[in-house]
C-alpha cells in the first residue's frame, strides 16, 4: 500500500449492489485495511476544483453528493435557477431513484483518478 500514506485523504469506490459508481471520503489511518476493501477500490481524493468559471451543462459527466457519498451521473437538464437535473445510469430503480434535481453546491464534474508511475493523473468527465 505504498502509494497511500497515513493521513492521506482518499475515496473508497462503492462496489457492492446498490453502491456501484459511488465514492465515499475516507482518511488512511494505518497502512492496512480494516474493512474488506481491495486496493483497486481506493483512490486519492480528486482535486478540489477545476475551472471555477466552468458552467455544468447537459451531457456533462458529474458526481452528485447525496446519501453520504458521491454518485456518478449525467446532467440532463440545466435550465433551473440554482439546480441541475441528473440521471444516474448506474442505479437500478424507478425514476425517483434514477433521476434527481440537486443544487450546484452538491455537484462536481466527474474525475477519474488513475495511478501513473508513483503519482496520479486526473481525467475529467471520463
Amino acid at each position: 500500500m505504498d502509494k497511500y500514506k497515513v493521513g492521506m485523504r482518499v475515496e473508497i469506490v462503492g462496489h457492492s449492489d446498490g453502491f456501484w459508481n459511488s465514492y465515499y471520503g475516507a482518511k488512511v489511518l494505518r497502512e492496512y485495511i480494516v474493512e474488506d476493501a481491495d486496493l483497486k477500490h481506493i483512490r486519492p481524493d480528486p482535486p478540489e476544483s477545476f475551472d471555477v468559471n466552468y458552467r455544468l451543462t447537459v451531457g456533462d459527466d458529474v458526481d452528485v453528493y447525496d446519501r453520504d457519498g458521491w454518485w456518478r451521473g449525467e446532467v440532463v437538464f440545466d435550465e433551473l435557477d440554482d439546480e441541475l437535473m441528473v440521471y444516474f445510469p448506474y442505479i437500478v430503480g424507478d425514476d425517483s431513484e434514477t433521476f434527481g434535481t440537486f443544487p450546484y453546491d452538491d455537484i462536481r464534474i466527474h474525475q477519474e483518478v488513475k495511478q501513473v508511475g508513483k503519482g496520479f493523473a486526473v481525467g475529467y468527465g471520463v
